[in-house]
């Protein structure tokens, strides 16, 4: 993918129209603008370039859910798939692949329908940490391992 063309804020502010026209004559469509003294640069896009990308998750999202709601398919083709996508997908329990290829297609779905990303993000991190569990024997054993009694008071967390 090539990498967007950079400007700065103050050139967006100062020479709008310049800047315009570098969005325009960009290949992607899209500039990264830069913030002195912010870590988080902002993307200037296209409403054109946005509505195609989204229409891009869309058709992904319908693909997938295809795939997944025919069960000959989604053995014999996602779930050989997804450990390209997700390599730390091997580790899960053959169920637990099964799990988390259903649930990220879901949630993808409801974060499109939402317009939010964030939570297919979120899913992905949290199955990546269920997979790391189930890589280290001694970690899985111990969390596996039946726990009984009273630990006693947990005590309130303070905010620094």
């Amino acid at each position: 993918m090539p990498e967007l063309q950079e400007v700065n804020f103050s050139d967006l502010l100062q020479r709008p129209n310049e800047t315009v026209e570098k969005l325009k004559s960009s290949r992607r469509r899209a500039l990264r603008v830069h913030r002195r003294g912010s870590e988080d640069d902002l993307v200037l896009t296209t409403v054109a370039r946005a509505d195609e990308e989204h229409e891009l998750v869309v058709i992904t999202v319908r693909m997938l859910r295809a795939v997944m709601s025919n069960p000959t398919v989604r053995s014999q083709y996602l779930l050989d798939v997804l450990p390209q996508v997700f390599p730390w997908i091997k580790f899960l329990p053959v169920d637990g692949q099964a799990a988390f290829a259903q649930e990220l297609v879901d949630v993808m779905e409801a974060s499109m329908d939402l317009d939010i990303p964030a939570p297919v993000l979120q899913l992905i991190i949290e199955w990546r940490s269920t997979a790391e569990i189930h890589a280290d024997p001694e970690l899985l054993a111990i969390l596996s391992s039946p726990r009984g009694g009273d630990f006693g008071p947990v005590p309130r967390p303070t905010v620094e």
